[in-house]
């Protein structure tokens, strides 16, 4: 396996990002994909712009080499009507995409969306998507560590991990540490972000910064304890400044380097999945493909929940 296989984008439509950036930005996450080389992506509604049915989107970005579906989209995207969120939706999408592997909840953890769904709810999610084969996975920020998630963190198969706020990065080990020791053995994405979106008028991500995240999370995706990075995001791909070009240029240095192949965790052996089967790219996985993968609201808003 090679590290880019454990790259993800953090995908919204293009121009999600324009009114708050101020940038006039067309990527799309296919366009991201092949740019970066990061071929996996999280693609996730923003401000309601991906509505059911899924099929046709999911045809779209039917040539990403994994994709995990959002359940419940972003902060500003209104809540679905239906007690399992999007679950059926993107059940639905599945013959249309035969590269999604997976649902998240997206900006999980605010007074809202946990009195909406409460753990018994999010377990129903997750038999379901158990049922069809596929993973469950939450967004968890370093403002919420101190919060008493364990009861809700039971029912995800899987954690993305976001910083936010670049003067909050040179903690980013103290927080991995914690969060390894919430998570237990759960996968685990640590997310990275393009844009500092914790500032009142957002900037891009000070490059230094980005490198040193970078670096830092190198050698824990080498020895398996991250299970992936995820970047946000394909949205200001086009922009001309140095962030987007230290992750290319990290990408380009260590994409194809190969690294071992952590274990599924307790999820695989529960499905009868083997970590040799799961150690193989997605597309020879039957019959879905489950790969053992391991980012909140980017914007401005989030620190209420």
């Amino acid at each position: 396996m090679k590290i880019r296989d454990r790259l993800w984008n953090w995908g919204h439509l293009e121009g999600s990002h324009n009114k708050d950036t101020g940038l006039d930005c067309h990527m799309t996450p296919e366009e991201f994909a092949k740019e970066y080389g990061i071929p996996n992506a999280f693609i996730v509604s923003y401000g309601g712009n991906i509505e059911p049915p899924f099929s046709p989107f999911a045809r779209r970005f039917s040539a990403l080499r994994e994709v995990k579906w959002s359940i419940l989209g972003d902060a500003s995207t209104p809540l679905p009507e239906g007690e399992l969120g999007n679950t059926e939706d993107v059940i639905a999408a599945l013959s249309a995409g035969g590269n999604i592997t997976g649902g998240v909840v997206d900006d999980f953890f605010s007074p809202e969306r946990m009195r909406r769904f409460p753990p018994a709810v999010l377990k129903k999610i997750q038999e379901r998507l158990h049922e069809k084969g596929l993973d469950f996975w939450c967004v968890l920020y370093n403002h919420q560590l101190d919060m008493d998630l364990s009861e809700y963190l039971d029912c995800f198969d899987g954690i993305t991990f976001w910083i936010w706020g670049s003067q909050f990065l040179p903690r980013a080990e103290e927080y991995l540490n914690r969060l390894f020791a919430m998570a237990g053995d759960k996968p685990v994405m640590a997310g990275v972000y393009l844009w500092d979106w914790f500032a009142p008028s957002p900037p891009p991500m000070n490059p230094q910064k980005l490198k040193a995240q970078l670096e830092l999370y190198l050698p824990l995706l080498e020895r398996g304890k991250l299970w992936g990075l995820v970047v946000c995001s394909s949205t200001t791909g086009d922009a001309e400044n140095e962030a987007n070009l230290v992750l290319k240029e990290w990408v380009a240095k260590y994409g194809d380097r190969r690294i071992r192949s952590p274990a599924r965790a307790n999820f695989t052996h529960r499905r009868g999945i083997s970590p040799r089967a799961c150690a193989e790219p997605a597309r020879s996985y039957p019959p879905r493909g489950f790969l053992p993968a391991p980012r909140g609201n980017r914007r401005r808003g989030l620190r209420s929940s």
